[in-house]
C-alpha cells in the first residue's frame, strides 16, 4: 500500500515539472531594435492521459490492499507463539511428574488436546496464507505495471526534480527522527493493571473440560479451586482447593498446591486449617493472599489471612444465608450458595440477595481492608434463576 502511494506522488511530480519545461525561451536583440522570443517545444507533449490512468491504478491498488484483512494472520501467529510457550511448560511439568513416578493419564490427555488445537491453528494459518497469496498475486501484477509506466514518464523529468525531492524528503525524515530521539523521554517501567491483556478482546468461551475427579473421592460433590489473581511474591504458580467435607456444604481446610502440574497429579500439597469458623458454601475465593468466604451459619463475610492465619469478619447487610437464596437449576438448587464472591481489576465483589430487594441479586464492591462495602447495586435479576 505504501508503494502504491509513493508511485502516485512520483507521477504527480512529473506533471508539475512538465509545466515548468513546457516553454523555454531565449531573448535577444535584432538590428531593428525589436525584441522577440524563440519558442522551443519539448520533444513530445506530456502524456496527461497516461498520468491519469496511472493515478487510477494507484488508487485501486491502495483500496484493494487496504481492504484485505492481513492482520488476521498476524493474530494467529501471536496466538500460536503463546500456545507453544504454554505447551512447552506443560510438557516440562509432565516430564517431571513422569520422572518422579507421578505419571497421570489426565496430564497426558491435556497435552494431547492442546497439540490438536495447535494443529487446527496451524491449518487455519496455512489457509489464511494461501488466501492472502492469491489476493496479492493480482496486486503484484498491478504494481509492476505501475512501475513500468513511472519509468516511461520519468524521461520528462529533465532537471532531476523528482530525485531532488526524494533526497529532500529523506533528509527531512532523518532530521525529524533525530529531533524526536533528542526530545524523547524514556517512560518509567509500568506494571499492567490487573485484568489487562495484550492479546486483545475475548474471542470465545469453550465448553468446560473435566480434568480429574475430586481429590477427596467421589463422595464429595461441592467445593471450589483456582489461583490467586494478585498473589504474594513467590506464590504466583500456586493453586488452591477448598472442598466441602462436612455434609457437603461446609469445611475448614484449604489445600495448597505449588503448581498446576501438582494440582492435576494430586501431589505435594499442604493443608491449611481455618481456626474458629468454617467455610459455608462454594462461593469462596483467594485474593491478595487471603481467602474470602461466607462465614458458617451467618450472613457474615470472612477473610482468612494465609500468612498470619488470622480471621476477620463483618456483616453483609441483610444478605440471605443458610440456603435462603441459593443458585438453582431447573431440577434442584445448589446447596448453601447464598453468598458468592468474585474478583476483577477493580477488586473484590460480593453477589447475594436480600428480602428488601425481593430476592433479586445485589452486587457489592468490598473493601478488602475491613470488609466494609464501598458501593452496592440492586439488580432485577432473581438470584435463584441467575
Amino acid at each position: 500500500m505504501a508503494l502504491c502511494s509513493f508511485l502516485c506522488k512520483i507521477g504527480l511530480c512529473f506533471l508539475l515539472q512538465s509545466a515548468v519545461n513546457a516553454v523555454r525561451s531565449v531573448g535577444r536583440l535584432r538590428v531593428a531594435q525589436r525584441c522577440f522570443c524563440d519558442l522551443e517545444v519539448p520533444d513530445g507533449l506530456f502524456p496527461v492521459q497516461q498520468l491519469n490512468e496511472l493515478h487510477r491504478l494507484c488508487v485501486n491498488c491502495t483500496r484493494t490492499l487496504a481492504g484485505q484483512e492481513f492482520d488476521k494472520a498476524v493474530d494467529i501467529v501471536v496466538s500460536l507463539e503463546q500456545r507453544l510457550t504454554d505447551l512447552q511448560q506443560r510438557i516440562n511439568e509432565f516430564e517431571e511428574e513422569y520422572e518422579g513416578g507421578l505419571y497421570s493419564i489426565i496430564s497426558f490427555r491435556i497435552i494431547e488436546i492442546e497439540i490438536t488445537e495447535l494443529h487446527d491453528l496451524f491449518q487455519e494459518l496455512q489457509e489464511k496464507y494461501m488466501s492472502n497469496q492469491n489476493d496479492l498475486s493480482g496486486q503484484i501484477v498491478q504494481i509492476v505495471n505501475i512501475t513500468d509506466r513511472v519509468d516511461e514518464l520519468q524521461k520528462y523529468d529533465r532537471q532531476n526534480v523528482v530525485q531532488e525531492q526524494r533526497e529532500n524528503a529523506r533528509l527531512r525524515r532523518s532530521l525529524s527522527s533525530c529531533n524526536d530521539e533528542l526530545l524523547r523521554t524514556v517512560a518509567p517501567p509500568t506494571t499492567p493493571h490487573p485484568g489487562s491483556c495484550s492479546f486483545g478482546a475475548l474471542r470465545g468461551v469453550s465448553e468446560p473440560r473435566s480434568s480429574i475427579l475430586s481429590h477427596y473421592g467421589t463422595s464429595y460433590f461441592y467445593g471450589g479451586w483456582g489461583n490467586d489473581p494478585l498473589p504474594a511474591a513467590g506464590k504466583e504458580n500456586q493453586y488452591w482447593l477448598a472442598i466441602m467435607l462436612k455434609s457437603n456444604y461446609y469445611g475448614n481446610v484449604i489445600r495448597i498446591y505449588p503448581s498446576f502440574g501438582t494440582f492435576l497429579s494430586k501431589t505435594s500439597h499442604t493443608d491449611v486449617t481455618i481456626p474458629g469458623t468454617h467455610i459455608q458454601g462454594t462461593g469462596g475465593i483467594m485474593y491478595e493472599n487471603c481467602f474470602y468466604f461466607n462465614c458458617y451459619n451467618s450472613p457474615k463475610l470472612c477473610k482468612f489471612n494465609m500468612t498470619a492465619k488470622t480471621v476477620l469478619s463483618d456483616d453483609l447487610p441483610f444478605a440471605g444465608h443458610n440456603n435462603k437464596f441459593p443458585y438453582c437449576r431447573p431440577s434442584s438448587c445448589l446447596l448453601y450458595t447464598d453468598i458468592d464472591l468474585a474478583t476483577d481489576e477493580n477488586g473484590l465483589w460480593a453477589l447475594y440477595a436480600t428480602e428488601s430487594n425481593f430476592g433479586n441479586t445485589v452486587i457489592s464492591l468490598v473493601n478488602t481492608s475491613d470488609l466494609s462495602l464501598i458501593k452496592s447495586w440492586n439488580t432485577s435479576l432473581y438470584k435463584k434463576s441467575a
